[in-house]
């Protein structure tokens, strides 16, 4: 009781200390300019907003590649999922207010007028209400925020996942961190997160190559070389098209070099979307090396319309033992 009463005192102390005001984080109501943004969420949601902001997520909105093609933000259709409101609203809103953002911290927590998350709050004290809400975990139900905008790929993952066990896309590809939701930036906050336990939950900062813990990724294989030539195969073992995506040009393509030089020997470019489950076979001509002679070979995806470039994944062939 006295324990109780001592923590009760302590919080009571650092509100009043610091002076602390929570209207900005209490008034969530997406039918105006009063939601919070990212920044605030950030103020004591740190490592998550510092994930963010690194995202394509973050930049959705404010991005040349989406200026352009949304012809300067007319085509309007492509506005919720660019600035949602409330992801899972059956209304599809765009919002109004902190377009800059993206899809932003609302957009995929707040459901209802409520702010929803995986686990409740174990702060001493909580500067807004939370509901624990699977559909934001990295459960199975929590595809379904990604699927309200990449709906061609949650497709494919349903119907794939019908015969084989997959990951939910933030399974796949959000790393999994353990750490308290929130953290102090200052003395008093510190002291208001103190006892907040730990929980493990998946990384905001959305990559593009899977997670090594899932198993799952594209699979190379160096099938055999006859004489000087190298033959390939790529099986796409995603539960989605490799490379995915319904909007903007892409293609992939491998870079071959020794694994003890990082000079480039060869770039295949494969002009061709892979189904899941589908492979493609190619060949690479290749003299005859030294016997202890090892290949890397990266696996890239480019976009077309930005030129940007992202690893998805590298791989690592012995010549020598694969020889025939």
């Amino acid at each position: 009781m006295r324990f109780s009463l001592l923590l009760y005192s302590i919080t009571a102390l650092a509100l009043i200390l610091s002076s602390c005001t929570f209207d900005q984080l209490t008034d969530i109501h997406t039918e105006d300019t009063t939601a919070p943004s990212a920044e605030k969420c950030g103020s004591c949601h740190v490592e998550q907003y510092a994930e963010w902001k690194e995202t394509a997520h973050a930049k959705a909105y404010i991005s040349e590649e989406f200026k352009s093609q949304s012809d300067d933000y007319q085509d309007e259709e492509c506005l919720f999922c660019h600035i949602p409101g409330e992801v899972l609203s059956v209304e599809r809103k765009a919002r109004n207010y902190n377009r800059h953002e993206g899809v932003t911290c609302v957009s995929c927590h707040l459901y209802e007028q409520t702010m929803h998350g995986p686990h409740s709050s174990g702060a001493l004290f909580s500067p807004h209400s939370i509901a624990k809400n699977s559909k934001v975990d990295s459960r199975l139900e929590s595809s379904h925020i990604c699927g309200a905008c990449h709906e061609e790929t949650y497709e494919q993952w349903d119907e794939q996942r019908k015969t084989r066990e997959y990951p939910t896309c933030h399974g796949c590809h959000g790393a999994t961190v353990k750490r308290p939701h929130t953290k102090g930036t200052n003395f008093f906050s510190k002291m208001l997160v103190w006892f907040e336990p730990e929980h493990t939950v998946r990384s905001h900062y959305l990559i593009l190559p899977n997670q090594k813990e899932t198993g799952l990724g594209p699979e190379l294989c160096l099938d055999r070389i006859e004489g000087e030539i190298l033959h390939f195969s790529l099986l796409n073992s995603l539960p989605h098209d490799l490379p995915t995506g319904s909007f903007a040009e892409k293609e992939l393509f491998f870079q071959f070099k020794k694994k003890e030089d990082d000079a480039s020997l060869h770039k295949i470019v494969m002009n061709k979307l892979l189904a899941p489950g589908e492979r493609h076979t190619f060949t690479l001509p290749l003299p005859q090396k030294e016997q202890n002679e090892t290949l890397q070979v990266d696996l890239f995806r480019e976009d077309l319309s930005t030129g940007k470039i992202h690893l998805i994944r590298s791989y690592t062939f012995s010549l020598n033992s694969t020889r025939q």
